[in-house]
C-alpha cells in the first residue's frame, strides 16, 4: 500500500506532532482537570488523537495496485483493389469491386456484434483508408501492391504491447489487436515482380488473397498498336499498320474501324482464322491507306468493334497522331568535271524532281570566256572553297571530278559538309582519277561507303542482269518495287567493288554486287551510285523512269538534315520511372558545329512552350509528363545574344503505352505466388465459405492492465472510523461531559 497524496515524512510528521499537541492541550483543559475525570483523560486523548490521524491518513489518499485482465474484439484489416480494372462487368452484370463488396457484406457480416472489427482501406497507385465501403475512391489507373505491404507493417504489432499513462502517473499496457488482413483485388498490378515483395514482419499476422474476376474467360479484342507516318507531305499517301490482339474470339469476325479526326474513314474485317495464335493471345495485323489531304496535325484511332460477350471494351481503340506539311525543298549542288549523256539525264531527273531545289556547277568548260558566259546564262555555280558555301546546301551530289586535284579546303570543308554539319554526299562513278576509286586523298576515300578495286578503276567487265532491291531498301521505301517490275532495263556495275564496308547499307544489287550502297559517316550519310550507262535508266515518257526513282530516292533518303536544322539535333524517349513522361534532349551548336553554353532554347510541343535547362555545354533538356500519344510531334528552337543557331522538328513514334486496362484477365497465378511470398492463404471469391469467413471471428485477445486503487472508500475503514467517533461520543456523555 502506498499513499498517492503523501506529502512526505518531514511534513507528515509535523502534522502528527501538531495534532498530537493540540490534542493534549485540550485534553488537559477544561472539565478535564477535575480529579474524578483524571481516569478518563487518557482513553479520550488517544480516540481524538487516532481520529485525527485517520483523517490524516484519508486526506493522504491510501492505495494499492491492482492487476486485472481485460478483452477485446478482433481488428481485421480489410483492403479493397479500386483500379479501374475492377470496373470490368462479370456474367453477373455487376463489376469487380462490387461483387466484392457484396461478398464482404454476406459472408464476413461487418456489422454483426460478434464480428471482428473490420478497418476498411482502398488502393490504386495508392493504399488509402476508407472510413467505410461507400467511401472507396474508385477506378484509379493504376495498382500499386507495394502501398498495401507499407500499411500491413503498420498494424501487424498484435504481440506488441503500447504505454497509457493513468490518473496516478503510472503506465499500464494495453495489447494492440490488429491480427490479419484480407486483400480483395484481380492482380493487376504495375509491379508482377515476386522478388520486391516482402511478407509482414509478424509470422503471426494472418492475411488471405481473394482473387476477384471471373475464371471463365470472355472473348476481349484489344488495339495493341497503331502505326502511322508521323509526318506526310501534302497530297501524297500513307500506310497505317494496326495490331489487333484477340483472347478466345471463338470463331467470330472482327471488324477494325479507321478514324481520322474522330470520323470513320475506312473499316476492314478479320476473319477468326486470319489471326496468329500463342500461348497467350491471337494477334493480326490490319493495314489501312490513308491520303494526306489536309495540313496539319490530325488524330489517326484504330478501333475494334466489340464482339458478343466482350469483356472489356476500354482497349478497343488507340490512337496516334501525324502531321501533314507543305513539301520541303532540298537544296541540292549537283558538280561536274566531266560532260556525257549520264550527267545530263541525272540533270533532267533531278530537275524534274519538286522537292529539289537544283545548283549545277560544271567545271568541263575550260575557257575562261565560254565559262563566264555559261555562268552567267546557266546559273552555274562553282565548287564552294569555304565552309559557308558548302552548309547553305543540303546535298551535294558530285559526277566524275578529280578531287586529288582540289584545294585542301575544298577538300576539308566538304569532309566537314558531310561529319560536321550533317550533309548528304552522292557520290557517281567515273574513269580513272575522275572516279571514287582512283582518288588517292585518305580524308575523302573515308567517305566511300564501298572498297574499291584501284586497279580496276574502268567500267567492270561483268555480265549485266536486273536490278534487285535488298531488305532494307524496301525498309528505308527507297525505291518502289513495282517500279522495278515494270522496268526490263539490264544494268552493269561500273566498279568492281571488292568488299562494302562495314557500317554500309547495300540499297541495291545485280547478280550479289552492289549497285547502290550508303553509309553513315559523322551526322552526315554518303551514297555511292555503282551503276554504268545510267542514261538508259531515264525515261522521258514515263516522266523519268527508273533514274528519276533512284535520284529521288537517294535524295530522301540522304537529305535528313537541312539547313535550318545544322545547329540543333533533337531526341525524345519515354522515361523508364514513369513510362507516360518523355524526356526530350537537344544538342546545340555554333556555325563551327561548337557546342552553345547559355542558348535559349525553346522547346513546342502541341500547344505547350517551355523552355530547355542546361544539363552541360551545348546539352539542353526538358521533360512533360502525362504524354499517351504513340506518334509526337515537337520542335526545338535555339538563339543566342540575338543569333538564330537553328530549328529542328521531330516526328517520331514512341513505345505503345500499356495502361491499367490493357490486360484485365484474373491473375491468378501471380496471386497465389504473391500470398505464398506473403506467408499468407489465397482462395477465389467464388470458394469463400463459413469458415474462411469466421476465421478471424474464434480469437479474442486477451490482455492484463495494472492500475493503482484508493483503499477509502471500503466499509471496513467507514466501520472503524465511525465506531471510533461514536465511542467518543459515548464516552464523553458518561461523565457528563456532553
Amino acid at each position: 500500500m502506498i499513499f498517492a497524496n503523501y506529502p512526505g515524512h518531514l511534513i507528515a510528521a509535523l502534522l502528527l506532532v501538531i495534532s498530537a499537541g493540540v490534542t493534549l492541550f485540550t485534553c488537559h483543559t477544561g472539565e478535564l482537570r477535575k480529579a474524578k475525570l483524571q481516569a478518563y483523560r487518557l482513553p479520550l486523548t488517544l480516540l481524538q488523537f487516532i481520529v485525527i490521524a485517520i483523517m490524516l491518513f484519508i486526506l493522504w489518499d491510501p492505495s494499492r495496485s491492482e492487476e486485472s485482465e481485460t478483452s477485446a474484439k478482433n481488428s481485421v484489416l480489410v483492403i479493397f483493389d479500386t483500379s479501374e480494372s475492377m470496373s470490368v462487368v462479370e456474367k453477373d452484370q455487376t463489376n469487380r469491386l462490387d461483387k466484392a463488396l457484396d461478398l464482404f457484406d454476406k459472408k464476413f457480416r461487418p456489422f454483426d456484434p460478434e464480428s471482428p472489427d473490420y478497418t476498411i482501406f482502398g488502393f490504386d497507385d495508392q493504399t488509402y483508408h476508407s472510413g467505410s465501403s461507400d467511401f472507396l475512391k474508385r477506378w484509379g489507373s493504376h495498382s500499386n501492391l507495394h502501398g498495401i505491404l507499407t500499411v500491413l507493417n503498420q498494424y501487424d504489432i498484435a504481440n506488441e504491447t503500447e504505454s497509457i499513462p493513468t490518473r496516478a502517473g503510472r503506465p499500464r499496457h494495453q495489447t494492440s489487436n490488429a491480427i490479419g488482413a484480407v486483400i480483395f483485388t484481380d492482380g493487376q498490378a504495375d509491379d508482377k515482380n515476386i522478388d520486391t515483395y516482402l511478407p509482414p514482419d509478424n509470422n503471426d499476422f494472418q492475411l488471405i488473397v481473394v482473387g476477384v474476376g471471373s475464371r471463365d474467360r470472355r472473348p476481349d479484342l484489344a488495339i495493341e498498336s497503331i502505326d502511322a507516318p508521323s509526318r506526310m507531305v501534302i497530297d501524297s499517301i500513307g500506310k497505317v499498320k494496326v495490331a489487333v490482339t484477340a483472347r478466345e474470339l471463338r470463331n467470330q469476325t472482327v471488324t477494325i474501324e479507321l478514324l481520322k479526326n474522330d470520323y470513320v474513314v475506312n473499316s476492314k474485317e478479320i476473319a477468326a482464322g486470319a489471326f496468329i495464335n500463342s500461348p497467350e493471345y491471337s494477334l493480326a495485323f490490319v493495314e489501312f491507306d490513308m491520303g494526306a489531304d489536309t495540313l496539319g496535325n490530325h488524330t489517326l484511332s484504330a478501333r475494334a468493334k466489340a464482339v458478343e460477350q466482350e469483356v472489356n471494351l476500354a482497349n478497343n481503340i488507340r490512337s496516334t497522331m501525324t502531321e501533314v506539311v507543305d513539301e520541303t525543298k532540298l537544296h541540292v549542288l549537283f558538280y561536274s568535271q566531266v560532260i556525257s549523256f549520264d550527267i545530263g539525264k541525272i540533270r533532267q531527273a533531278l530537275a524534274r524532281d519538286d522537292k529539289i531545289d537544283l545548283d549545277l556547277g560544271l567545271d568541263a568548260i575550260r575557257t575562261p570566256i565560254l565559262a563566264e558566259k555559261v555562268s552567267e546564262m546557266c546559273g552555274y555555280a562553282k565548287l564552294p572553297d569555304n565552309r559557308q558555301g558548302f552548309n547553305k546546301y543540303d546535298i551535294v551530289i558530285l559526277g566524275p571530278c578529280d578531287l586529288d586535284g582540289m584545294t585542301n579546303a575544298q577538300v576539308d570543308n566538304l569532309y566537314s559538309f558531310v561529319v560536321d554539319r550533317g550533309g548528304g554526299l552522292i557520290l557517281l562513278p567515273g574513269r580513272g582519277d575522275h572516279g571514287p576509286a582512283g582518288w588517292m586523298n585518305k580524308k575523302i576515300k573515308t567517305l566511300i561507303p564501298m572498297i574499291l578495286d584501284p586497279d580496276e578503276s574502268t567500267v567492270f567487265s561483268g555480265d549485266p542482269g536486273q536490278i534487285e532491291l535488298t531488305l532494307e531498301a524496301i525498309d528505308y521505301k527507297f525505291l518502289n518495287p513495282e517500279t522495278l517490275k515494270d522496268s526490263d532495263e539490264s544494268v552493269l556495275p561500273y566498279y568492281q567493288v571488292i568488299n562494302p564496308k562495314p557500317a554500309s547499307t547495300t540499297m541495291a544489287t545485280v547478280k550479289e554486287t552492289p549497285l547502290v550502297a550508303v553509309h553513315r559517316v559523322g551526322r552526315g550519310r554518303v551514297g555511292l551510285v555503282n551503276m554504268s550507262k545510267l542514261f538508259l535508266l531515264y525515261r522521258e515518257d514515263r516522266e523519268g523512269g527508273l533514274l528519276y526513282e533512284l535520284m529521288a530516292g537517294l535524295t530522301a533518303h540522304l537529305g535528313r538534315i537541312t539547313h535550318r536544322e545544322t545547329g540543333i539535333e533533337l531526341f525524345a524517349e519515354r522515361t523508364a520511372d514513369l513510362p507516360d513522361k518523355v524526356k526530350f534532349e537537344a544538342y546545340i551548336c555554333d556555325e563551327s558545329f561548337k557546342p552553345v553554353a547559355g542558348a535559349n532554347v525553346l522547346l513546342s510541343f502541341g500547344d505547350r512552350v517551355l523552355s530547355m535547362a542546361q544539363i552541360k555545354r551545348g546539352h539542353y533538356a526538358a521533360e512533360i509528363e502525362d504524354v499517351r500519344d504513340v506518334a509526337i510531334i515537337a520542335t526545338a528552337q535555339a538563339e543566342m545574344n540575338g543569333v538564330f543557331l537553328g530549328e529542328k522538328t521531330i516526328a517520331i513514334n514512341l513505345s505503345p503505352l500499356k495502361n491499367e486496362m490493357s490486360y484485365t484477365e484474373l491473375d491468378e497465378e501471380f496471386l497465389q505466388s504473391l500470398a505464398k511470398k506473403l506467408n499468407g492463404t489465397y482462395v477465389h471469391i467464388d470458394e469463400i465459405d463459413e469458415n474462411i469467413a469466421n476465421l478471424f471471428e474464434a480469437q479474442t485477445q486477451i490482455g492484463s492492465s495494472r492500475q493503482m486503487t484508493s483503499i477509502w472508500p471500503r466499509w471496513p475503514l467507514l466501520i472503524v472510523l465511525c465506531v471510533l467517533l461514536s465511542g467518543n461520543w459515548f464516552l464523553r456523555r458518561a461523565i457528563g461531559l456532553v
